[in-house]
């Protein structure tokens, strides 16, 4: 028997905002498996990011093959492919990520997943980052009965820190974060999270 990860996701799955569809990974879908490898490679995400490893389709596809597919079946969660829907010429055209990560034990991991984005250099400033996240996380609320959302970021990084504000996130403090490997990081939340994140596994010291 196989223990290949399997999608739990139905075909034609998506999550449906005003412009945006995000659609789960396919490794066997050429324009997913070479978008990524394109989007990952971009000066902007390396800056962000940093180096994946990831520099074709080929092992984009054995990325999402061996993490985001296991993502999905253990967390029904993982990273989404962000598709921008033009609704005259109904066509759909790969713009980004979304996503809603967890780390798993025994590894260093928070209670609640944090939510993500990458878009296109080209693409940014066009509100895209901020709708497709708020997009998951509603779904995750609605359909998964997740509560609670994390926000982490460079603390430098204002950019992202103004994306996490539209999404409707609030700004906790700053703290050298386990998880990222001791990074200095901005910390966010939902709204309505328990004020002792260490409820949620984040024990780090938080500054102002």
């Amino acid at each position: 028997m196989s223990t290949q990860a399997q999608s739990p996701f139905p075909p034609g799955f998506a999550i449906t905002t005003t412009r945006l569809r995000i659609v789960p990974f396919d490794p066997d879908n050429e324009e997913h498996t070479k978008f990524l490898a394109r989007l990952w490679n971009t000066e902007q995400f390396i800056k962000s990011c940093g180096a994946t490893g990831i520099k074709d389709a080929a092992s984009a596809a054995k990325f999402i093959r061996n993490r985001v597919l296991s993502d999905y079946e253990y967390q029904k969660h993982g990273i989404f492919l962000v598709l921008l829907y033009d609704e005259e010429t109904k066509t759909i055209t790969p713009i980004g990520t979304a996503s809603l990560m967890k780390g798993r034990p025994p590894g260093a991991h928070y209670l609640a997943p944090d939510i993500g984005y990458a878009i296109l250099p080209e693409m940014n400033g066009k509100g895209y980052a901020t709708e497709a996240s708020k997009g998951l996380i509603d779904y995750a609320r609605t359909e998964l009965g997740i509560e609670g959302v994390f926000g982490f970021c460079d603390s430098k990084n204002m950019h992202s820190r103004r994306v996490l504000e539209k999404i409707g996130l609030d700004f906790r403090g700053i703290a050298e974060l386990t998880v990222f490997g001791n990074a200095l990081s901005a910390v966010y939340t939902l709204p309505g999270m328990n004020q002792d994140l260490g409820v949620y596994g984040l024990t780090e010291t938080l500054q102002q």
